[in-house]
């Protein structure tokens, strides 16, 4: 019996990944290899593919005041994690029907012990009635705003930016909601309108004159984003925008979204009456990515958010990425909490830019290996916030197989704040040094 098992799934890999011959040499992945993909029929309209990446941090961080791990105070730390790990299968049965679904595991690190369990992230499936009518349901990353609120497809510098998954942890779960979306192409323009169950985390008792998350029953969460490209259109048949093209398109596209819970805050007024606060989020952004010399493969791109948040009266979320600390030692906390948090959102205005490009080929008869320096800088104007938030970055990449295959170096500096007479006041700033490698597979 096991034997005849063996045989049955030596054929069923054998004819996954058996991809013949007309395929080989129509297409080609980063590494100049074959994709991992199987038509189900002679059209190539057909297929299932599998896909994923994986990304490694090695990674010093000046602590937040107050940070410990474990039990001991902290003021630094080195450590190693995995930031995330994705395996997704694309299923294409038909011309028109697609399903996809994803798992993985995100910031795998030394102090989360036993918690990051390889767990289901998309499970979706989607009908095409049109390049202009497109309908999908499931649990997936698909959201409006702006276009980096469900990440990047590929990053300039080691991470998506700070702002742009605002509510992940409280109105989803790894960025994925449980939802319903619509979406579409027509010509130059493209659309994306999205109806989600919002998850309910990180609920808090109402406090005075300082928005929380209620713990009443949640409403729909009601988000679009709606874009018009100027030169080259971009893919729309995944959530996940591109950060770069590298130059193998030119990509001028400007975008405007929102994203709206009814009743998500609460807060207490003066006469400690319970307020309940709508979440009002709106956002436009400019996205600019184009060859300077295609010989040499230089390019530049270019990145630029205005974002006007409304959470209700002085609401700040401070949020430290894959947070090398386990807790914060309240007497000399600052009020950015553990670890590496900073404010990154809250009720107010929040300005991003972002600017990198690729240098020439190390060796331009193979087209080998490149350099990619960027930086970026944001910048949050916050009601709860006496000083403004601004937050930077500055790396460098290099790309051994295109994307597919790189090494980011990047440098980051946040602020510090601190109680000043119940005043939130930028008093201090620490650094952190990242360095990732990724690697796709496709």
């Amino acid at each position: 019996m096991k034997k005849k098992y063996i045989k049955i799934g030596t054929v069923v890999l054998l004819a996954f990944f058996g991809v013949n011959k007309m395929n080989a040499q129509e297409k080609k992945n980063d590494f100049g290899n074959p994709p991992l993909i199987h038509y189900l029929n002679d059209e190539h309209t057909r297929s299932i593919s599998l896909s994923g990446y994986a990304e490694a941090w090695a990674r010093y961080t000046q602590l937040n005041p107050g940070s410990m791990i474990n039990d001991q105070n902290k003021s630094e730390s080195a450590d190693l994690s995995l930031r995330r790990i994705r395996v997704k299968m694309t299923y294409k049965p038909t011309e028109k029907l697609t399903f996809v679904l994803q798992g993985g595991a995100t910031n795998v690190n030394a102090n989360q012990k036993g918690v990051n369990n390889f767990e289901l992230l998309d499970a979706y499936g989607e009908y095409k009635f049109s390049n202009a009518i497109q309908f999908g349901a499931g649990r997936s990353t698909w959201r409006g705003l702006s276009r980096f609120t469900t990440g990047p497809l590929n990053t300039l510098l080691y991470d998506l930016p700070a702002y742009a998954t605002s509510n992940a942890g409280i109105t989803d779960a790894t960025v994925r909601e449980l939802s319903a979306y619509l979406k579409g192409q027509i010509g130059k323009f493209d659309y994306r309108l999205v109806v989600a169950d919002p998850y309910t985390n990180l609920m808090a008792d109402p406090k005075l004159n300082v928005a929380t998350v209620s713990k009443n029953a949640t409403n729909k969460d009601f988000s679009g984003y709606f874009r018009y490209a100027f030169f080259d259109t971009e893919n729309i048949s995944s959530p996940f925008n591109s950060g770069t093209y590298m130059g193998k398109k030119k990509v001028l596209s400007v975008g405007a979204g929102f994203d709206y819970i009814h009743n998500l805050m609460w807060h207490k007024d003066e006469l400690d009456v319970t307020k309940n606060d709508d979440m009002k989020n709106f956002a436009v952004d400019v996205f600019y990515d184009a060859p300077i010399n295609k010989e040499k493969g230089t390019s530049i791109s270019a990145y630029a958010m205005a974002m006007h948040n409304d959470y209700g009266p002085n609401y700040v979320r401070y949020v430290g990425t894959n947070n090398p600390a386990t807790g914060v030692n309240s007497a000399n906390a600052s009020l950015n909490g553990a670890g590496n948090a900073m404010p990154i959102i809250g009720t107010g205005n929040t300005y991003f830019l972002q600017v990198g490009g690729t240098l020439p080929y190390f060796n331009k008869q193979k087209n080998d290996m490149q350099l990619q320096p960027a930086a970026s800088v944001q910048l949050s104007d916050l009601k709860g916030l006496k000083d403004n938030a601004v937050i930077y970055d500055a790396g460098v990449s290099l790309l051994f197989n295109k994307m597919s295959s790189r090494l980011t170096f990047d440098a980051q500096n946040r602020p510090i704040f601190t109680n000043d007479g119940g005043n939130a006041v930028a008093t201090d700033r620490k650094w952190q040094f990242v360095l990732k490698y990724r690697i796709d597979i496709s």
